[in-house]
């Protein structure tokens, strides 16, 4: 008996397999047997794509753009280092002019000429500074060598200490060590030595580089808002602002950064000095005079300053004036780190130690001790430069013609 198709089915025509459909096309569909006219052929995948993964490819663009940075980066480096004749005499010019700012206004502000009172600050400046050279420099030339063959011969007493109980450490090594360490330092201050007192084109370099300084410092005081603002007005004019406000910036960064770490090096060398002349410690005015100049090396300078003082006191006071001072010195640091520096150098850029550290590196690299020197105050400028970068905000994107002609003239 024939079995009958159901009543009111519908038949429902075969979709042909993948292979018989034509390659570029779709196989339509069963609801919608026209949607193949309307769909689009796929567009042909990249044959590198699948070779070639997302990460991979980000990941080389990024190295490629950072090689690339670092190239430039190093390039300038080296540039500045064979111009240092020409651009470490400006860099120190504009950290002198930050610390003599407020006396010539000062001056100026009582009625006195630009050149009148440039005049008069460069004077006292310079009657300071011949005046404590005179009354320090006896002093110091009388100590140096003292000094330093104090410093060897605490080296080597904190040597015996530590070869004993509880320490227990190897003596011939230690020894070993430590002779080494000061036969290099002998080495790189008698070539220092040696290419300063004989290198005529250095002692040239040193005196043309002074004469700069004192020029360059005189005329930015002097002319300093006029000179900006001819530099501003080379920009165009919407970008005067943006290189106004950067300027600002950068001035009160370095404005801020010396005159607090110079106020910070006097009150540390002061403390640490009372304390030396209590404990009747020797060689107290040049271990002062390190400890100010190591305020401006970061970490590394009062780490050797209070070294020096501590092992000067043990070769000439013993273990305990030795560890007094080393309780001073800390005391004086937890003063300045929780005191001075949050009132004075709350309007500076605060790097971090990582960053010093490389900054000192690479300093010391370019144009050594001077660029030690310099090297923290430059990267606070580098860094106040990515924040003003990174804060600002976009410009704002042109208005459409529709946009323009809504906008009440």
């Amino acid at each position: 008996m024939a079995v009958g198709k159901p009543e009111g089915s519908v038949r429902v025509p075969a979709v042909p397999p993948a292979d018989d459909v034509p390659n570029g096309s779709h196989a339509p569909s069963p609801r919608h047997p026209d949607s193949a006219a309307a769909t689009p052929a796929a567009a042909p995948r990249d044959p590198a794509g699948p070779l070639t993964p997302a990460w991979l490819r980000a990941s080389s663009e990024w190295t490629w753009r950072l090689l690339l940075v670092g190239f430039g980066v190093v390039a300038l480096l080296y540039a500045l280092g064979f111009l240092r004749v020409v651009v470490l005499p400006v860099i120190v010019a504009l950290l002198l002019t930050t610390l003599l700012l407020p006396p010539k206004r000062w001056l100026s502000d009582r009625g006195m000429g630009d050149a009148l009172a440039t005049s008069l600050t460069m004077l006292g400046a310079l009657v300071l500074i011949g005046l404590l050279g005179t009354a320090i420099a006896p002093t110091i030339g009388g100590q140096i060598d003292e000094l330093r063959a104090g410093i060897e011969e605490g080296v080597r007493e904190a040597t015996g200490i530590l070869a004993e109980r509880p320490f227990n450490l190897s003596r011939a090594d230690l020894d070993a060590q430590v002779d080494t360490a000061l036969d290099r330092l002998r080495e790189n201050s008698g070539t220092v030595t040696r290419g300063v007192t004989e290198g005529v084109v250095i002692l040239g370099e040193v005196i043309t580089g002074l004469i700069v300084v004192v020029l360059l410092t005189f005329f930015f005081l002097k002319d300093g808002p006029g000179m900006w603002g001819w530099l501003v007005g080379l920009f165009a004019g919407h970008h005067r602002r943006g290189a106004d406000e950067l300027g600002s910036r950068i001035f009160a960064t370095l404005s801020g950064y010396v005159r607090g770490i110079a106020l910070v090096g006097l009150v540390d060398a002061v403390l640490i000095g009372i304390a030396l002349f209590v404990l009747g410690v020797p060689l107290v005015v040049p271990l002062m005079i390190l400890t100010f100049l190591g305020a401006f090396l970061p970490l590394v300078g009062a780490f050797l300053a209070g070294l020096a003082a501590v092992l000067i006191a043990l070769v000439f006071n013993g273990l305990v004036a030795a560890l007094l001072i080393l309780a001073a010195i800390v005391v004086v640091q937890q003063l300045e780190g929780h005191v001075l520096y949050p009132v004075l150098m709350s309007k500076t850029v605060h790097l971090h130690p990582a960053v010093i550290v490389l900054a000192l590196a690479i300093g010391g690299i370019v144009a050594g001790i001077i660029g030690v020197f310099l090297a923290v105050p430059l990267a606070g400028v580098v860094s106040t430069v990515l924040s003003y970068v990174r804060d600002e905000p976009p410009p704002e994107p042109p208005l459409a013609p529709v946009e323009a002609e809504a906008v009440p003239g």
